[in-house]
């Protein structure tokens, strides 16, 4: 596959010549170089380009360079790039710039068509003496340290000279420093050609080698028609300087080095996002109407803050070319997208903020989890520390992160914090932001940090299984939901949870009436074995038999007027789960009003009155016909004697239970269906076997005598279990 320009990753460069000045850099470039050979000083100059890092310092001395090699031979200067940072310890530093400076000197002539033999022999002799310059300085490199000037005095180059005399006395045949620079001097005069050192990144080095590189360029290397062009950030470069050379004022010391600044001009912020947009584009392509709208608003508030130089432009558009294409047959939202990753260059700590919050939302969202008014709290503390940059104090930018993160609620209250999170986000809502795959969907979020789904979410090729499922049939899809729920999501939720979950914000279009009856009826068949692959005991927690009932009004409402009572009938009469199905009687029998004081309005029951009460005569004769074997291996029995008894046949549980405990075992199998377990601060949890349950259905003291008997008289086998059992009652008792 070939891969255009705008398609890679860029990475930060010097402006190459096949790309745009897009900051206008060009025209300044010219005069620079303009001024470097018509206005600088003969005798050598130092010059330094300031600007903070990501400006395009770099790209400047490009255009500059660019710019000097287009000027007319006779006023072309030879340029050296010199890059310290390739260079290893001191002498080598030394030794390379003297290697470099003679190579280019003694190749002048190349560059001057004109050029005589006289020219060519006094290149060539001016190069020979800064090599020897070198070759000595080197060996006299130790006494460099001692050097406090930044500027050439005799006491510098007294120095010098005894270091070098002590090395004479071992090889006499060395000419003194002082001599050779003298030499040079007058040769560079004579040649009369100007020479540009260019060093780029100073303020990259670390401390000792900024100071090695600031005392070469002034006080050793200083030779008439070379000029150094240093490029820098003055501020760091300061700080290096009085952490290198124990002084107060680094920012003194640099002034003194450098004679000429040229402060680097800064882009107007419109330009950078002008510069943004266009790339931006390319990479994208065409996107909807309603997303180029909030891709407007989000290079606006967030773009404006965080594109502050070219490096940050080249960075963020670089994240985008590296994560899109991954990303685009996910269908993400591009508008979430560029946010994040301007966000992610620009204020990483708040990157890091959103990353965990809307991962503690996804997990909040299926009901595995709560956050306390604590721990809101720190929340948001750290919200307010990590977006300091960010101009929360800002309505609009409230509204901003309003739409962007969920649960995040703006403040119109300047007494109170600016916004609120961790909000209730309304089913539809949720629903809107998986179905456009926003950043604020807990299926997708994921993806804009990893390049991968959370590990809970369905994928859509998933989404099209199980709806091949339930277009096939019951069977199927009872079988498609059971394979669905060996798969772990999180934590203590399946894959099946998930789906449940998703399942009650669906589109309606997407329902008809089959599919509704299908997936019904497969829950009906299922729903017991899925207990039975990961079984949980009855608490507040949210369930998998919950997250299935919730389903049931969505899909009686989805069926056909015609066939909702053939529906009906079959659900309750058939569905092989009659422990799931009694749970959806027992919801169905207090919101009806047929047992207990919690009768709700009509609006919120899931069966119509005629479908109530053919659930109840169905599922009574089911529980009539359940022998007692079967009966224990039912998820949560006592649920079923429960309803059974608030379903209208308040005998037949006791008749049952009576006939089947007349011998010993028989109980001790019976009172299991009874054992519940309870939490308190000192006990922790523990399993009891308590009275009103017990009472409902058998008598209880009748119960715990035959407990005592089997307890010391009866079947050896028995005893364990019995003592068991009375221990319950007391616990319960106490």
């Amino acid at each position: 596959m070939t891969v255009g320009r705008d398609a890679e990753v860029a990475g930060e460069h010097a402006l190459r010549e096949d790309e745009k000045d897009r900051l206008g850099f060009t025209e300044v470039a010219n005069r620079i170089a303009s001024s470097i050979i018509d206005r600088a000083s003969k005798d050598g100059l130092v010059i330094g380009i300031d600007g903070e890092w990501g400006s395009g310092k770099s790209s400047l001395l490009h255009l500059i360079e660019r710019s000097l090699g287009q000027l007319p031979e006779g006023k072309r200067p030879t340029v050296i790039n010199f890059r310290p940072w390739l260079v290893g310890d001191r002498d080598a530093l030394l030794m390379a710039l003297f290697s470099d400076l003679a190579d280019k000197i003694a190749h002048v002539h190349l560059g001057r068509g004109d050029a005589s033999q006289d020219t060519m022999r006094k290149a060539k002799k001016v190069a020979e003496a800064v090599r020897k310059f070198g070759n000595v300085l080197t060996r006299t490199g130790e006494f460099l340290e001692a050097i406090d000037s930044v500027a050439p005095t005799a006491g510098f180059w007294g120095k010098i000279v005894r270091g070098s005399g002590q090395l004479l006395d071992k090889e006499p045949a060395s000419p003194d420093l002082a001599a050779l620079k003298d030499k040079i001097t007058e040769g560079l005069i004579e040649l009369d050609h100007r020479f540009i050192v260019t060093i780029d990144d100073v303020d990259r080095l670390e401390p000792k080698e900024v100071i090695e590189v600031l005392r070469l360029v002034r006080s050793v290397a200083d030779f008439p028609n070379i000029i150094y062009l240093l490029c820098y950030d003055a501020e760091r470069v300061a700080e290096a300087i009085t952490s290198g050379a124990k002084l107060l004022n680094g920012s003194a010391y640099l002034e003194k080095i450098v004679q000429l600044t040229v402060m680097l001009p800064k882009p107007e912020p419109f330009e950078l996002r002008h510069w943004f947009e266009e790339e931006l584009q390319t990479i994208i392509g065409t996107v909807p109407d309603r997303v180029r709208s909030r891709l407007k608003t989000v290079i606006d508030q967030e773009g404006g803050r965080q594109l502050r130089t070219p490096r940050s432009v080249v960075r963020t558009l670089d994240s985008i070319r590296f994560f899109w294409p991954a990303l685009r047959d996910e269908k993400i939202d591009v508008a979430d997208l560029v946010w994040i990753q301007l966000l992610k260059d620009g204020s990483p700590r708040f990157y890091r903020w959103v990353e965990a919050y809307v991962a503690s939302v996804a997990t909040v969202s299926f009901g595995t989890a709560t956050v306390s008014d604590t721990e809101k709290a720190e929340r948001l503390k750290a919200l307010l520390e990590a977006a300091s940059e960010n101009p929360l104090g800002d309505t609009a930018y409230r509204y901003f992160l309003e739409d962007l993160l969920p649960g995040v609620q703006a403040s119109l209250d300047d007494e109170s914090e600016p916004v609120g999170i961790y909000q209730k986000v309304d089913r539809a809502t949720s629903q809107r932001a998986i179905d456009d795959r926003r950043l604020a969907s807990p299926d997708h979020y994921r993806l804009y940090f990893s390049l991968i789904g959370p590990t809970h979410s369905i994928s859509q090729s998933g989404f099209d299984a199980f709806w091949a499922a339930v277009d096939a049939g019951p069977d199927q899809t009872a079988q498609f939901l059971l394979d669905l729920y060996h798969q772990v999501a999180i934590g203590s939720l399946s894959k099946t949870d998930v789906l449940f979950e998703r399942l009650r914000g669906l589109e309606s279009k997407l329902w008809t009436s089959r599919r509704a009856k299908n997936l019904l009826l497969g829950l009906g068949d299922m729903m017991d074995d899925a207990y039975r692959l990961n079984p949980s005991e009855e608490s507040f927690i949210v369930d998998s038999w919950d997250r299935a009932g919730r389903l049931v009004p969505i899909l009686y409402a989805h069926l056909a007027e015609d066939e909702r009572i053939a529906v009906n009938q079959q659900f309750f009469a058939e569905g092989r789960s009659l422990g799931w199905l009694t749970s959806v009687l027992r919801r169905e029998t207090f919101a009806h009003g047929k047992y207990g004081e919690r009768k709700t309005r009509q609006e919120e029951w899931w069966l119509s009155e005629e479908e109530f009460e053919a659930a109840c005569q169905i599922m009574i004769d089911r529980y009539r016909s359940t022998d007692i074997s079967t009966m224990l291996d039912i998820p949560r029995p006592l649920r079923i004697l429960f309803a059974w008894r608030q379903a209208g046949d308040e005998d037949g549980p006791r008749n049952f239970l009576a006939e089947f405990t007349q011998t010993d075992l028989n109980l001790i199998k019976a009172l299991g269906m009874f054992v519940t377990y309870v939490n308190s601060s000192d006990r922790g949890r523990h399993y009891v076997l308590q009275r009103e349950n017990v009472d409902a259905f058998l008598d209880y003291e009748a119960v715990t005598k035959r407990l005592a008997e089997i307890a010391t008289s009866g079947p050896v086998e028995l005893r364990d279990r019995a003592n068991e059992l009375i221990a319950m009652t007391l616990l319960d008792r106490d």
